[in-house]
């Protein structure tokens, strides 16, 4: 058989389900060989869109995700979405075509050496031209990709090279070699010096009255977990923006998202209340998680982090413990180990932020329309933000329910990665209702995956905010310059009109009353349903965060 067929088949038997991207004449025999598997394959419009797709789908659903890509302009096409991976932490496997091995350096159509261009945004990075060497690598590429902290891997190989004959034989050893599994940290954990640093950070706990824990998007399969600590200490829970989702609105203890576009409750709490102990968990502690790096989240207060990349500890602040461990095996023996509290918070979390004041703007409010939104989407959801000036909307004023997830790729800040991830979230979760917030700014750079949507028949709802503008660029251009730039407020365009003509259902509003007339739509659709939502932008967000940083203002 053909070496692309016996890589297929491997990865088929570690259970793939399915590989995305763009066929094209360097990955061509990959992609055909794909015919002698049940992989289904995912054709994008764009290579962004197919990695930003098997990011989501390996975020979704803790597995593996695959693309495959032409080498030169398909992989370069693809670099946002292969950013956004190394960015996530999330395990990819991108194999990449390349021109014949006889052709290579006398500049070949689309001959580009590719290697070293992604090398920085992943863990690994190779050029195979030896056939007897191709199995091993891919394999040892996986293996990478699926020890923590995890990211996205990349193999290139000659179109000669993956047309390259090999025996049964070869073929069956390496099958029984290669079953490859998601890795745990059970080799760090097992550490004496690690556990005797948890076991310090127990006493420390112990030791200090009031406390604060706050949840990163690393205790996206731990929230359950974080809530019964949160209970048993009586320490209130903050999320950062990414974060946000993981502890739903409603658990008695959590004050809301805390750095950019913050809740009014959970700034209030960190500037204002007597706190002894900070225990962070799974996060970088990155620009947006801190509003802008301000130290008043730790300043004169006992901090412990816990994560598992040790890259992440004393990076950004300088902390009491820092601890390399697996957030689930962590929380599991301060749950087991941490003292019950005498005194518990007592503030009230049923009003997260201050009240909505009407006449602040004109136009459909994008506020109260995601203060909506969950009673319109069924209860099982998963709701994905885009980038662009709304999703301050959506940290700050969103409700998550205990039934919902949430989701968005911030810290990379790619637009449009929502509009292609939502593929891989909907093919990881098909009895999940799939929804994404995006602005039109976002729709025009990669709203064309919409058709992948539809071409697969994936019932994901858009809903795009049309401003007809940069929001985020002309707000922040006024705050910073005292002016904004000509240009970035654009003639309307109705994406209701663009969907149509691409066979996807769509509906506009201008209202918020307009979106109950199309509840029984968005629960029972068969395909993808886009909803324009038709406002002028002159809401203000909460965006001074940002804004701040851009010009070295801290808070």
């Amino acid at each position: 058989m053909k070496l692309s067929t016996c890589i297929t088949k491997s990865l088929e038997r570690n259970g793939v389900e399915y590989i995305f991207g763009i066929s094209s004449g360097t990955c061509s025999s990959l992609w055909d060989s794909i015919n002698d598997t049940n992989i289904k394959p995912i054709t994008s419009k764009n290579e962004a869109g197919a990695l930003y797709a098997a990011t989501n789908y390996a975020d979704a659903s803790d597995k593996l995700g695959v693309s495959i890509l032409a080498g030169a302009v398909g992989l370069n096409n693809a670099i946002n979405g292969i950013a956004d991976a190394h960015r996530r932490k999330l395990p990819v496997l991108i194999l990449s075509g390349y021109v014949n091995t006889h052709q290579i350096g006398k500049g070949a159509i689309q001959e580009l050496n590719t290697e070293n261009i992604v090398k920085p945004i992943t863990k690994y990075s190779k050029t195979i031209t030896n056939p007897n060497d191709v199995l091993n690598d891919i394999k040892n590429a996986i293996e990478i990709a699926l020890t923590p902290p995890y990211g996205p891997v990349h193999i290139s190989i000659p179109i000669d090279v993956q047309m390259s004959p090999v025996s049964d034989a070869v073929f069956n050893e390496f099958i029984q070699s290669s079953n490859v599994s998601r890795l745990h940290l059970s080799n760090i954990a097992s550490s004496n010096y690690t556990k005797s640093t948890l076991l310090k950070a127990v006493n420390l706990i112990n030791s200090s009255q009031t406390g604060l824990i706050l949840v990163g998007r690393g205790c996206t399969h731990v929230g359950d977990q974080a809530m019964l600590l949160s209970e048993k200490l009586g320490w209130p829970i903050i999320t950062t923006p990414q974060g946000k989702g993981i502890i739903p609105t409603s658990f008695k203890y959590n004050l809301g998202s805390y750095g950019f576009s913050g809740s009014d409750l959970a700034v209030n709490y960190i500037e204002n209340e007597s706190i002894d102990c900070v225990l962070i968990l799974g996060t970088s502690l990155g620009e947006s998680a801190t509003r802008n790096y301000n130290d008043v989240l730790i300043k004169g207060r006992k901090v412990i982090h816990i994560d598992w990349d040790k890259n992440e500890l004393n990076k950004v602040f300088n902390v009491d413990l820092a601890i390399i461990y697996s957030l689930k095996e962590a929380l599991a023996l301060l749950i087991r180990d941490c003292l019950e509290k005498d005194v518990v918070c007592s503030i009230d979390n049923s009003i997260l932020n201050a009240p909505y004041i009407e006449g602040g703007h004109t136009g459909l409010s994008t506020r109260l329309f995601l203060e909506k939104l969950p009673e319109l989407l069924p209860e099982n959801h998963h709701l994905l933000s885009d980038i662009g000036e709304y999703m301050n909307f959506v940290i700050k004023y969103l409700p998550i329910g205990e039934r919902s997830n949430f989701s968005i790729s911030l810290n990379y800040g790619a637009m449009g990665v929502a509009v292609g991830g939502a593929i891989g979230t909907a093919l990881a979760n098909k009895d999940t209702t799939t929804a994404v917030i995006v602005g039109d700014g976002a729709f025009f750079m990669n709203g064309t995956e919409i058709l992948t949507a539809r071409e697969y028949n994936i019932p994901i709802i858009y809903f795009v905010i049309n401003n007809s503008m940069l929001g985020y660029v002309e707000h922040g251009h006024k705050y910073i310059f005292g002016r904004p730039l000509v240009g970035l407020k654009q003639k309307r365009v109705s994406i209701k009109d663009i969907a149509n003509s691409m066979g996807v259902k769509a509906v506009a509003v201008t209202n918020l009353e307009e979106l109950d007339m199309h509840k029984q739509l968005m629960k029972t659709m068969d395909g993808p349903l886009v909803v324009e939502l038709i406002t002028d932008g002159s809401e203000s967000p909460a965006v001074a965060d940002r804004f701040k940083s851009l010009i070295n203002k801290k808070q």
